[in-house]
């Protein structure tokens, strides 16, 4: 690629895991990049306005780490300020924040074309998110969307919340809130924000209620009191008992004639896990965990409190506020000071004009090759959007791939071609997370996500010494420290043929 090429300008819209990688790794790769957060500090999901009081993440820090920078801390399980201190040592470390205007909202992004009217890359309208008044548009060759699955907190409308006298919050609002000893405080969800926020106010004195449809599969961060669940999980030998949307000779098997051993292995894990967690009777799931697992999170202290009385659950809907708190479909009052709702995201692109909305999206839904690439918006990408367990690692490797389709190294699909992928992974998505009703969800099959994004860029999939450390070994990101590396010697060996 020439050094006209190289110096292309790049825009990423959002600082947080997914868009520090994509700057980091775009900028290495020799672009331009300007990436712009409407919030005022790096981190996303993970800054103190958006992370409650004993937040951890679900998985260990070796693998919620990005692939060459690992994360150096004591805990099993990193919190949300270890988690906070991690993300600004990466920003550091590689020059990030040079790079990134903080509290600055993106409002428009559009073609640009020329006096002939061809389009010739994006117009990026930006402003500063304290002076709306004040946008400026600025040129880019290409645009990276990070803002996330997880930017936009999703409060159901509730007939009668006007009427409430109380305090509505969503979870990621909560912060540093102080729960009034004696205050009634309800929780309305089933996942594992909604349990750590139930736990919070309960051991902050607050008369803690939580309301919820249906329990979901947790796991306890620990089998055995000594093994981490994440060293069981998340290994290629686990991911076998997952149906991937392409499979090996072996996998296909073992999902056809050999689907017992698959029954078996799930119905073990299940046992396992209700061993372990000691669930209450209304929590225990009847569904299966396979079924169950874009839901799955890590804890059980929640359950402790229930046990002790210390959390009141009740199976039901909310029909509507009263003033003095809720009214449940059972007929119930439930009388409340703080209502907190747990109840997911919302996934949107409101600042893509129109003629790219129309080209990237169907029926409300991103269509993404590969979960990054709109395949007639080659020169749009986004990063971030396939969820997993790992998301720092997705969203790198993501970052990668996306990074040689825009150097012009990649040799992708015909249009109707990936257009058929997208319909037959949106398929497969249908089958394995109905839950996710968008179906950018990975986990638990990180690693044959890994290996196709790998496959594209030329890349050698096995990472370890021999096939037993390759399967048993967990699959951590730092299998991965030299992809950098390993892209530049490709791209040598390329310019040399």
């Amino acid at each position: 690629m020439d050094a006209g090429r190289l110096a292309k300008r790049v825009c990423v819209i959002g600082a947080g895991m997914a868009g520090l990688a994509a700057t980091k790794v775009l900028r290495e790769d020799g672009f331009d990049v300007t990436a712009f957060e409407r919030e005022p500090a790096i981190g996303g999901v993970w800054i103190a306005s958006r992370t409650y009081p004993d937040l951890r993440a679900n998985i260990s820090g070796e693998a919620y780490a990005f692939t060459d920078h690992p994360f150096e801390v004591n805990d099993d399980y990193p919190s949300a300020p270890q988690i906070r201190a991690y993300l600004d040592s990466y920003a550091d470390r590689f020059g990030l924040r040079r790079l990134i205007r903080l509290a600055t909202e993106v409002i428009k992004v559009r073609h640009a074309r020329s006096q002939s009217g061809e389009i010739s890359g994006f117009e990026v309208t930006v402003r500063p998110a304290d002076d709306p008044g004040s946008p400026q548009t600025l040129s880019f060759d290409f645009v990276v969307i990070c803002n996330g699955i997880f930017s936009i907190p999703r409060i159901p409308v509730i007939e009668g919340r006007s009427d409430f006298a109380g305090q509505v919050f969503h979870s990621s609002e909560i912060g540093n809130f102080e729960f009034p000893t004696g205050k009634r405080v309800v929780v309305v969800g089933a996942g594992k924000s909604a349990l750590d926020c139930a736990a919070l106010a309960a051991r902050r004195g607050a008369l803690t209620s939580l309301i919820f449809r249906r329990p979901h599969w947790m796991l306890p961060r620990f089998f055995f009191s000594r093994i981490r669940a994440d060293k069981l999980m998340m290994t290629r030998f686990s991911e076998l008992f997952s149906k991937y949307h392409r499979m090996t000779r072996a996998e296909a098997f073992l999902h056809g004639p050999g689907r017992l051993l698959v029954h078996l292995w799930w119905l073990q894990s299940e046992t396992l896990i209700r061993m372990h967690l000691g669930l209450p009777a209304a929590f225990r799931p009847t569904h299966s965990l396979r079924a169950d697992f874009a839901n799955v999170g890590a804890g059980g202290e929640f359950y402790d409190l229930l046990r002790r009385g210390q959390v009141i659950a009740r199976r039901s809907n909310v029909s509507r506020f009263t003033r003095a708190g809720l009214e449940l479909s059972t007929g119930e009052q439930l009388s409340a000071d703080i209502v907190i709702f747990a109840t997911g995201w919302e996934q949107s692109v409101p600042f893509l004009a129109p003629e790219l909305r129309d080209a990237v999206q169907k029926h409300g839904r991103l269509k993404l090759y590969r979960f990054i690439l709109p395949p007639r918006e080659q020169g749009l990408g986004f990063i971030g959007y396939v969820a997993s367990v790992a998301c720092q690692f997705t969203s790198e490797l993501g970052a990668h791939w996306l990074s040689q389709v825009f150097r012009g190294e990649m040799k992708l699909p015909s249009t109707p071609e990936m257009d058929a992928e997208i319909a037959r992974v949106e398929h497969w998505t249908a089958q394995v997370v109905p839950d996710r009703e968008l179906g950018y969800f990975v986990l638990p099959c990180m690693a044959h996500y890994a290996d196709e994004l790998l496959c594209d860029m030329g890349i050698a999939i096995r990472r370890k010494g021999n096939v037993f450390a390759e399967f048993l070994a967990p699959f951590w990101p730092a299998r991965y420290a030299t992809l950098a590396a390993e892209r530049r010697q490709a791209r040598k060996h390329d310019a040399a043929d």
